[in-house]
């Protein structure tokens, strides 16, 4: 698991990590877990609105400030993307609790939520984390500072953009090349 500061130079790392593990595959499919009922959980549904509604990305997104997909509906989220998109990709974007408050977590391979229906199983070929609060057992939901969960959403959401937008600009390219079309 790779750790990122919420700063320019570790987002260019971030961005050419995840770029790495996508790169070669189908266009990815995010699957935002949170809920927007408590500021710590937030962090997903936020990352979800500024991809679909400020950057536009060629790439499905799941989840979100009007639908929030968490413990109680996430094995049918699951069940459905997978039904939907069998080849491409998951990349799971959540919050979670940990000693790097405030940094970026990025892993190939799932993640396993810490929901109030535990246990759940393994989410995602790709995870992407948000580290909000320490973990430990009189944890608040309401304690994390939103100028925190805004500044992880940002950092996550322009990485991803960029890299989903360069994914899909290389297979059309691919594509065009297969064809032989002009693609002005």
């Amino acid at each position: 698991m790779q750790e990122y500061n919420i700063n320019k130079v570790d987002q260019k790392k971030f961005v050419i990590s995840l770029f790495d593990m996508l790169r070669g595959n189908e266009m990815p499919v995010f699957l935002c877990v949170g809920s927007d009922k408590f500021v710590s959980d937030s962090l997903a549904p936020i990352v979800s609105e500024l991809l679909t509604k400020k950057y536009n990305i060629p790439a499905y997104v799941y989840g979100g400030l009007d639908y929030n997909i968490n413990a109680t509906n996430l094995t049918q989220a699951i069940n459905y993307i997978e039904t939907m998109h069998p080849h491409n990709p998951i990349v799971l974007i959540d919050a979670t609790l940990g000693e790097s408050v405030g940094k970026v977590l990025l892993s190939k391979g799932g993640f396993c939520g810490l929901g109030k229906l535990l246990p759940l199983k393994k989410i995602g070929d790709i995870s992407i984390l948000g580290v909000v609060g320490k973990n430990h057992k009189n944890f608040d939901l309401n304690s994390t500072r939103l100028s925190l969960v805004v500044s992880q959403a940002r950092f996550i959401s322009q990485a991803v953009a960029f890299v989903t937008k360069t994914l899909f600009a290389e297979k059309n390219k691919r594509l065009c090349e297969l064809d032989k079309i002009s693609c002005n």
